[in-house]
């Protein structure tokens, strides 16, 4: 018998092993889901997709491919190195040969030659104009709800010196008689805009039929999504649907991006639509969304487990805070949101970083947007420049329509020509790139003069000379806008990009008037009550032009401007209107107030102590133009505001009379009112008069309030 071989007798002799290692199918591995590994496996069955079985790369791929990527990095880096290096008088880069002497004078002649080159003499990048520390106001720390905080804006800062000494001004008499009715009640809650709130840890998921669920979701799309354009809806749609049939099935981080789109939704609703749709008060749906938002966001853990899905959930969250939260908190929120973008590395440009197209044109959009959420809350925080990452680099995003991105796809992608459904938000991102690229830190500071510039002849003559810089500035900001409405824009189409075409006139025209009218005196004999008091007009003209905005816009987009009505600088015209009961300037002013509490009508809630004091100081003043009036055997109408508050009954007669005279002079503080004494008209504050949305409107032409 012959004798066996020896492989023969070792594989006579070896255990049974297991099969072959059958890898998850294609589909379940794209999608980072569990399989079965059956042939077809149950989620390709499920999904109706095709089961194809993934491959093994073969052996040493991995290396090989980690050994490329090394190589390209490495002469990536290369080729960044030779462009920076010194070169000599041909252009050749410095070697090691080279002398040291000869290097240094060289490197020197070629910083002088750029330094005359007007091409490098146009461009002053971000971080270099944010450097300039001549540009950039000292600030001060001012007093603000009680907190001591550090403002650069001198608009901002004028406001809050003006709201902390009203405060301390008040009748204690005033206070103590409506004390009862500011306590703060249920519906105050949905003012606190914090993640970690306690309540809404015992609060329910907000259970939506899918009726609701769906209806909700196409007010968004229609009203929202087209002034925030952070998600993708052909990719997020699907999952949606899903969601409104089957809540147990929703993973935490896509349930966190459903919560943030009901809020905004919701927001987005009359009262009317909110019962109909709803069936409860538009008060009650927002308050248990937010709830509901609040909760879904803490499970998801976000300070660590961030994703793109999470990241758009936050952007939403923090629109939707506009007008409703402490703007200083808010600033801080956002100033989160900015270091996990930053973490995601969504400040450097997909195409620079090798990610798809479909994931670079995501990120830039939801950049973008936070660039803006960064520049308001900035503002409002009283900032006159934001504190993004210096070296940020991502493009504007592309002119597409959601349909125009495919998430598998590899291909390059190329901007349209025409209308999109990019178009309202191209055009805010337009205007603040413009600002990026020409940062005007200090333009709230020329504008408001800082002082009496007839004073100083040389003052005088310095302060035209930096306003007219600014006009040039507005005029290339208008040719830009102008080649962005011709490239985006297409007011035919109606709906979002009529509201398009009219951010061009309202930021150019807004800057203009308040370039032509801050240092101008008041020409007509009823109202020249100083120089300082053209920026009253200025005011006025301010809340006009929002008016005016309000008038024309659709009304679905309405809850957008709405958002952002700035109630402290409404509140500060409105007391400084006690002071001032006759002219042509204070007969629009009042008119302006009428049509804000028109558009605004949660302003006549009285559980807010704010809303109270601005009715006493409506009533006030009302009193005294009425009386002016009466001194000439005069009549005059009585606007809605003043009929609605009387017929109240929560403000009888003796409270408005219960305020003084005049002007509390002899407690004011001249360091905070330098031209209180001087103006011509005793108790009169031209500094306090300002356009608190100065430097907001460089980006989205609105001020600060929710309507609820």
């Amino acid at each position: 018998m012959a004798s066996e071989s020896p492989v023969s007798r070792q594989n006579s002799n070896a255990t049974p092993g297991k099969g072959p290692h059958v890898l998850a199918c294609v589909f379940c591995h794209q999608r980072k889901i569990k399989c079965d590994r059956k042939s077809p496996c149950a989620n390709c069955i499920k999904a109706d997709q095709p089961c194809i079985p993934s491959t093994r790369a073969p052996a040493g791929a991995g290396r090989r491919r980690v050994v490329k990527d090394l190589l390209e990095r490495l002469n990536q880096c290369e080729s960044l190195l030779s462009q920076v290096a010194p070169r000599d008088v041909e252009g050749r880069p410095f070697t090691s040969e080279t002398p040291p002497a000869f290097r240094d004078v060289m490197t020197t002649a070629s910083a002088a030659a750029a330094a005359d080159s007007p091409s490098m003499m146009s461009y002053v990048s971000y971080e270099e104009a944010r450097k300039q520390p001549d540009q950039r106001p000292t600030g001060k720390i001012v007093v603000d709800e009680g907190r001591r905080t550090f403002m650069d804006s001198p608009l901002r800062s004028n406001v809050v010196d003006h709201l902390q000494f009203s405060k301390l001004s008040l009748n204690d008499q005033a206070d103590e008689s409506t004390g009862a009715s500011t306590t703060p009640s249920v519906a105050n809650t949905t003012e606190d805009g914090s993640l970690d709130s306690r309540e809404s840890m015992d609060f329910d998921i907000l259970a939506l039929g899918a009726v609701e669920m769906l209806r909700l979701w196409q007010v968004f799309l229609e009203r929202v999504n087209p002034m925030t354009k952070v998600i993708h809806v052909p990719s997020l749609e699907p999952l949606v649907f899903e969601a409104a049939t089957d809540h147990g099935n929703v993973v935490p981080d896509f349930e966190a991006l459903l919560c943030s789109i009901n809020v905004l939704a919701i927001m987005a609703l009359s009262e009317a639509e909110s019962e109909q749709i709803l069936n409860v008060p538009k008060n009650a749906a927002l308050r248990k969304a937010s709830l509901a938002l609040k909760k879904a966001v803490s499970k998801v853990d976000f300070l660590r487990k961030y994703n793109l899905t999470i990241l758009q959930c936050l952007v939403l969250y923090l629109v939707s805070l506009q007008g409703q939260f402490d703007r200083h908190a808010s600033w801080i929120l956002t100033g989160m949101l900015v270091r996990i973008a930053q973490r995601m590395g969504l400040h450097r440009d997909g195409e620079l970083i090798g990610l798809t197209p479909f994931e670079t044109e995501m990120r830039r959009r939801i950049w973008w947007q936070i660039i803006m959420l960064e520049t308001k809350y900035a503002v409002l925080a009283g900032f006159c420049d934001t504190l993004l990452p210096p070296n940020w680099d991502t493009r504007l995003p592309s002119n597409l329509n959601d349909a125009d991105l495919l998430p598998g796809s590899l291909e390059p992608l190329r901007s349209r020509e025409g209308a999109t459904e990019m178009a309202f938000c191209l055009m805010l991102y337009e205007s603040r790139h413009f600002f990026c690229e020409n940062p005007v830190p200090e333009f709230e500071s020329v504008v408001l003069g800082q002082g009496d510039l007839n004073a100083d002849r040389s003052k005088a003559i310095e302060g035209l000379q930096s306003l007219d810089k600014y006009r040039v500035i507005v005029d290339q900001l208008e040719e830009r806008l102008i080649f962005a409405e011709k490239r985006y824009c297409n007011p035919t189409i109606g709906g979002i990009h009529v509201l398009a075409c009219k951010l061009r006139p309202l930021v150019a025209q807004r800057m203009r008037d308040m370039i032509a009218h801050a240092r101008e005196p008041w020409k007509e004999d009823a109202d020249s009550l100083a120089g300082q008091q053209s920026l009253f007009r200025l005011w006025v003209i301010h809340f006009e032009s929002d008016l005016n905005w309000y008038d024309t816009i659709d009304d679905r987009f309405r809850w957008y401007p709405k958002l952002h009505l700035q109630a402290d600088a409404f509140s500060v015209m409105i007391e400084l209107l006690q002071w001032q009961p006759v002219g042509t300037l204070v007969d629009r002013a009042w008119k302006a107030i009428d049509r804000v509490y028109f558009y605004h009508p949660e302003l006549y809630g009285l559980s807010k102590r704010e809303n109270v004091q601005r009715a006493e100081n409506l009533l006030a003043g009302w009193q005294r133009r009425e009386l002016a009036f009466r001194n000439v055997g005069q009549s005059i109408e009585t606007p809605v505001v003043i009929e609605r508050l009387r017929g109240s009954g929560n403000f009888p007669a003796s409270k408005a009379e219960s305020f003084p005279e005049s002007f509390p002079t002899a407690t004011a503080d001249s360091t905070l009112f330098p031209g209180l004494h001087n103006s011509g008209f005793e108790g009169f504050d031209g500094n306090v008069l300002l356009n608190t949305d100065a430097a907001s409107f460089f980006w989205d032409g609105v001020g600060e309030h929710h309507a609820h």
